[in-house]
């Protein structure tokens, strides 16, 4: 998703163009997976951004509400991602360690299963693997 896109679906979902969203969706751009809120928090301030916790609860529920950002949840801790690049996720249950891993077609596949057997339109889907990544194998 380009920038002049993204700023389209905001505006037609009601929002505007905040230096506070600007900012959010630039980090979350730029950011290879997923974010928390108190990480989001720390790079909103070094670009000289300081809203307060529930401002960024309530820009984050905006952006997710819209599907313009994507909430995951895992191990009780809400991480974001941008949209458009759709992927899944490798979680360490030692060192918290999350990267994105890319799935074959197969779901895509599934979802069609489901769609058919179900008539229920699938519009997102979260998958994760939970284990240990290569530094915390002993």
């Amino acid at each position: 998703m380009n920038k002049d896109y993204i700023y389209k679906n905001i505006r037609e979902c009601g929002g505007r163009i905040t230096k506070l969203r600007k900012g959010i969706l630039q980090i979350l751009s730029n950011d290879d997976c997923l974010i928390s809120q108190a990480d989001l928090l720390l790079k909103l301030k070094k670009i000289k951004l300081s809203p307060n916790r529930s401002t960024i609860f309530r820009e984050l529920l905006f952006l997710s509400k819209n599907n313009i950002v994507i909430k995951n949840t895992i191990s009780g801790i809400d991480y974001y991602e941008m949209a458009n690049d759709h992927h899944h996720h490798l979680v360490c249950l030692k060192c918290n360690l999350i990267s994105k891993v890319e799935a074959d077609d197969h779901l895509e596949k599934q979802e069609k299963q489901i769609l058919k057997n179900n008539k229920f339109i699938i519009i997102n889907h979260s998958l994760e693997f939970y284990g240990y990544c290569h530094n915390c194998q002993t």
